[in-house]
């Protein structure tokens, strides 16, 4: 039976307990023992109280002091444009009211070059991720995550409960296909390609990516085309959604678009798919800011492929140049950043760090640690190299 009562022990026959308490009244507990017995009692999962938070290097990252060349980001402020759209929107006076979408939906498909219905929005990338790994991963279950990789997708799977498998991606043979091939069985839910990869910037050919799609049509295949207009278009798997209804695509306007602050993504997948997971993601998970940004940066968005020419054209070449003609190895990539190894990476980070610069020590997947350098603009590069140059002369 149910009640809001609290049980209560038997009375005595004089209704008090042998030390003259009422015994229907629970014994007081110190403060500790009552934290110690809520500790041992947490309704938190156990697997979850397990975990440890992901926990980037945020705090003092101010573009007025220091080039950020550390998250992978736009490195260069969005034109008047957006932030003139973002001020009329505010001057409206609408942040009294619950977002609506209008467009935005059929507008993102129509840029991806995808139906409506096979496009849906996401509070960033992140949501897109821990979306997919929910609704398609069974508790118990495998996951194929190439490492080393982007720290998301592993906290995702390890809240579902899942079991994490590691191939290594390789600075040489790069992509480990045939590993993750054999890696594949009955219990596998998931595999997560990062493409191109974060930290390494390794890029994964469509010709693998299909073919991991072929042999694991049981699996969910988690692409993120992160960093996608940083490589050429034709090694994404978008235009294979329609043949593999396994296959899930995750992209950001974080990246070039330059609003990662305000947190939209998309994922790309088949109707049915995105039908499904529509029902999970909530009815307003994305701010109002994100939608007003995007519109104004869609219409008139000159200013990202600018950007993707300065740095895939001009400064990424640069950049590559100077690590080889000062011997440092570095991964090959196909993204905006560079996995480079120096001397006492720790160390050198901290003196970049004291001219300025903002650059981010990343481990590979055997525990070697290097920096992870963002590819800004030319200007921002030749101060790295400048300070470089000094720096490892010295």
């Amino acid at each position: 039976s149910c009640s809001n009562r609290a049980p209560q022990p038997p009375r005595s026959a004089s209704g008090a307990s042998r030390h003259g308490v009422p015994a229907w009244e629970p014994r007081l507990e110190r403060p500790r023992e009552l934290v110690a017995r809520l500790a041992a009692m947490s309704v938190i999962k156990e697997h979850i109280r397990k975990l440890t938070p992901y926990l980037p290097p945020l705090e003092g990252r101010d573009p007025s002091k220091f080039i950020l060349l550390d998250f992978n980001e736009r490195t260069v402020p969005v034109p008047s444009h957006v932030t003139e759209a973002l001020k009329d929107f505010i001057d409206q006076g609408g942040l009294q009211k619950y977002p609506s979408y209008g467009s935005m939906q059929a507008d993102i498909a129509a840029y991806a070059g995808v139906r409506t219905e096979e496009c849906m929005f996401t509070n960033g990338s992140d949501q897109g991720i821990d979306l997919v790994i929910r609704c398609c991963c069974e508790k118990g279950t495998e996951a194929i995550i190439p490492a080393p990789t982007f720290a998301m997708y592993e906290q995702a799977a390890e809240s579902e409960c899942l079991t994490i498998c590691r191939p290594h991606f390789d600075r040489l043979k790069g992509f480990p296909l045939e590993e993750v091939l054999g890696m594949i069985g009955p219990n596998t839910s998931i595999i997560v390609l990062s493409n191109p990869n974060n930290p390494t910037g390794t890029p994964i050919s469509r010709e693998a990516i299909l073919a991991v799609a072929k042999h694991a049509p049981h699996c969910a295949i988690l692409v993120d085309e992160c960093y996608y207009e940083f490589t050429e278009p034709e090694e994404s798997v978008k235009g294979d959604i329609g043949d593999f209804p396994n296959l899930f695509i995750c992209r950001t306007f974080s990246k070039t678009w330059g609003i990662p602050s305000l947190r939209l993504g998309y994922v790309l997948t088949c109707e049915a798919n995105i039908n499904a997971l529509t029902c999970v993601r909530g009815p307003y998970d994305i701010n109002q800011f994100a939608g007003v940004a995007l519109k104004a940066a869609l219409a008139n968005n000159k200013y990202v492929w600018d950007f993707v020419d300065e740095v895939n054209k001009q400064a990424k070449p640069k950049f590559q140049e100077f690590l080889t003609r000062k011997g440092i190895t570095f991964w090959p990539t196909s993204a905006n950043f560079i996995f480079c190894y120096f001397d006492d990476p720790n160390g050198l980070e901290q003196k970049i760090r004291a001219r300025g610069i903002l650059v981010r020590p990343k481990k590979d997947a055997e525990g070697v640690l290097g920096l992870r350098i963002t590819i800004g603009t030319v200007e921002q590069m030749d101060a790295l190299m400048k300070v470089l140059e000094e720096l490892l002369a010295s």
